[in-house]
């Protein structure tokens, strides 16, 4: 079975019907254990009323049963189902009921085994092909000797009546047995089907995907499956990144060689070339083979397309800022971090590094003498990292602007206004917001939304 549905439901099918069957024998059992016992609860009681009209007979040396002090009328009554039997010590029968009176039933009753006065024997026995209750108790009797002497009683019952309804009631038990199963297992298909409905939605958002109709997964999916549609909605951000990054690397490329081409092509008009121009040629030529290859380096330099382990934020931000106060020993920035001793992220450690190294690198440089990092927990599992300095920030109008590839607001510090705007193409991917607003501290405030990984 390739399929998850059919192995489900198969599974939940066999687990079930052997979960009612186990319950239905053991229900089935009780029922019958308790059944038993009630019958010879109640053929102890009329064992009492028989004991009840127990009294001497004529001679004293015997007992004899009163007909008139019996009580159950089934006693009386010839082929009732009930009938009554005192032996003596010798296994002679000295009393019968009147309702086994010209009956030739209980004529073939076995004899009761020698049991010890005051215990009770019941048993279900069978006779001419019926069950029959059969409750036996032996009693010491004085005689007018004062000699006590041993007596049996007896009572047998018809069990056609009791049998009859325990096939009733196995019957009923099993109708609904196989009503519940069959209910059972309708409510679990459709809880099933109801379960395995996100991973039918993972696949029409898959086709959706594929026919370009959507960019990554857009619904909102179980705990279970989350960490699953994160992870590859980060592969298809990486993915776009990276023709991104191969088309501005071109571009570049393009833009790069516009002046070696013009200084080649001028030199194409000259009749006769010279050393100097042959020196030129040389020169650009080798300069175009230098700008080829920087640019494809630079457009191969992706990471792979790969599921991201959890990495340590925190580790990684204490690097970066232990070689940035040596970087800016001059200026004595003060770094103080509010942040707990572990923080971990779905990262690629070459991007953390690439996005935290150019954070902190701007906060250290653009600072006055302060930066301090701290954290909010906004919700289950997102926290917002926030990197703060005391620098002159930014406007609002220049805030729009940093993140444009080439863009330099201070043209005093060396560098090549890229590197914000790699930061943006970085967490874009990663499906982090970067937002800048006004720090505390009067400067700039980074803010940066993870998702972070649940510490085990």
């Amino acid at each position: 079975m390739r399929s998850i549905k059919s192995r489900l439901t198969f599974v939940s099918m066999i687990v079930l019907v052997i979960f009612m069957i186990l319950t239905a024998v053991a229900l089935e059992k009780t029922v019958v254990k308790r059944a038993l016992q009630a019958e010879e609860d109640k053929l102890q009681v009329m064992i009492y009323s028989l004991l009840a009209a127990v009294d001497q007979s004529r001679d004293g040396l015997s007992v004899a049963v009163s007909n008139e002090r019996l009580f159950e009328s089934r006693l009386m009554t010839r082929d009732s189902g009930l009938y009554g039997f005192l032996y003596n010590e010798h296994h002679q029968q000295i009393w019968s009921s009147r309702s086994s009176s010209d009956s030739a039933v209980w004529k073939g009753f076995p004899r009761v085994e020698n049991i010890d006065s005051g215990d009770w024997q019941f048993s279900t026995q069978t006779f001419n092909k019926k069950y029959h209750f059969r409750l036996a108790f032996a009693i010491l009797w004085p005689d007018v000797n004062n000699q006590l002497k041993r007596y049996n009683v007896v009572i047998w019952q018809d069990a056609s009546d009791y049998y009859s309804q325990l096939d009733r009631f196995r019957q009923t038990l099993w109708a609904w047995l196989s009503i519940t199963i069959v209910l059972l297992l309708i409510v679990m298909y459709l809880v099933m089907m109801w379960s395995l409905r996100p991973l039918k939605e993972v696949g029409l958002e898959i086709k959706a995907i594929e026919d370009r109709k959507q960019t990554g997964f857009e619904q909102i999916y179980p705990t279970e499956i989350t960490p699953l549609t994160d992870n590859l909605n980060i592969l298809l951000n990486r993915e776009q990144y990276q023709h991104q990054r191969y088309r501005n690397a071109m571009d570049d490329l393009a833009h790069s060689l516009k002046t070696p081409l013009a200084v080649l092509n001028g030199l194409t008009d000259v009749d006769s070339l010279g050393r100097i121009e042959l020196a030129t040629m040389r020169e650009q030529t080798a300069r175009m083979n230098q700008i080829v290859s920087y640019q494809l380096k630079r457009a191969s330099n992706v990471v792979g397309l790969k599921i991201n382990k959890p990495i340590d934020l925190i580790v990684i931000i204490d690097k970066i800022s232990a070689a940035l106060a040596k970087v800016y020993k001059e200026k004595d920035v003060q770094f103080e971090s509010t942040l707990p001793s572990s923080i971990l992220i779905r990262m690629d450690e070459s991007d953390c590094y690439e996005v935290m190294g150019n954070l902190l690198d701007n906060a250290f440089k653009y600072c006055q003498d302060k930066v301090h990092i701290n954290f909010i927990e906004t919700e289950r599992d997102t926290i917002e990292l926030n990197i703060e300095d005391n620098g002159r920030g930014l406007k609002s109008s220049e805030i729009d602007r940093i993140l444009n590839r080439g863009t330099r607001l201070d043209e005093s510090n060396e560098g090549q206004g890229i590197g914000l705007a790699v930061v943006a193409e970085v967490v874009k991917s990663y499906n982090i917001n970067l937002k800048f607003k006004t720090s505390v501290l009067s400067g700039l405030k980074v803010v940066l939304s993870l998702q972070v990984v649940p510490l085990t």
